[in-house]
């Protein structure tokens, strides 16, 4: 006769335990692996969106020069206008192979929680910012997930020789130089916040853009001296207090018969 062999209840309730905790093994693993593949991926999509904000701010910020343009009015004006919450300015550009360098156009903001950087190679002006349409911005986003940027300019200090202080705003119609650096605060819709400071190439004492004016240099009377040199009158001097008084900041125009 066949004998048939049976599971008794301790046999069966063993044998599900053991497939029990097999399933719980594999679950949690799985669940930890899942876990660690989203940070893996948050901390890569934020290094990429940190390595995309240093180049802006190593590429262009750092150089950032004085550019001025006629306005309507027949005024040069700086083309450069900082305020809170975003900025416009003109930087060199890199020359890539037989392509020679020249001037870009940029400005940065935020908008739709992207941190936004629009490029022109023709002169887009703050004052006339929407410009010709013709001439569109290349568009880039340089970040995702942005709740706002908050740009502070430095500047020397009103109040205290050779200290800086950080502006809120520098437009352009009340400044004919460039603000020492420039530091830029991003804040991500999840709360965290990086900070980015950068000198500007074109204001510093021995730029090859020429000498910045002090803000709160005073010209004194018994030393000024000007010579010529190549055509170019050139006044220095010291104050009373003994402090250097330099020419003010070469600003770059365009050449005649350029583009308007």
């Amino acid at each position: 006769m066949m004998k048939y062999c049976k599971f008794t209840l301790i046999e069966l309730v063993v044998a599900i335990a053991i497939l029990v905790m097999i399933a719980a093994i594999v679950g949690i693993s799985g669940a930890a692996f899942y876990r660690g593949y989203e940070r893996t991926l948050k901390v890569t999509t934020r290094l990429k969106q940190f390595m995309a904000i240093d180049n802006l701010m190593d590429t262009h910020i750092r150089n950032m020069i004085p550019f001025v343009w006629a306005d309507e009015d027949n005024v040069e004006q700086l083309v450069f206008d900082g305020e809170e919450n975003r900025i416009h300015f003109a930087t060199l550009r890199r020359s890539y192979g037989d392509t020679p360098g020249s001037l870009i156009f940029i400005r940065v903001f935020v908008e739709d929680e992207k941190l936004l950087a629009e490029y022109s190679l023709y002169p887009r002006l703050p004052w006339l910012e929407d410009g010709d349409e013709s001439m569109p911005y290349t568009t880039e986003v340089i970040a995702e997930n942005v709740r706002s940027v908050t740009f502070n300019y430095a500047e020397e200090s009103t109040e205290s020789e050779g200290d800086v202080e950080f502006l809120d705003e520098y437009r352009q119609e009340d400044n004919v130089s460039l603000p020492l650096a420039i530091l830029m605060k991003v804040e991500f819709t999840d709360g965290t916040t990086e900070q980015w400071l950068r000198r500007v190439a074109g204001v510093s004492r021995d730029s090859t853009f020429g000498l910045r004016t002090s803000s709160g240099a005073n010209v004194g009377e018994d030393t000024v001296e000007e010579e010529n040199r190549g055509g170019e009158t050139v006044s220095t001097g010291r104050s009373g207090s003994g402090s250097s008084i330099s020419r003010p900041a070469t600003a770059v125009r365009p050449q005649s018969g350029g583009r308007r």
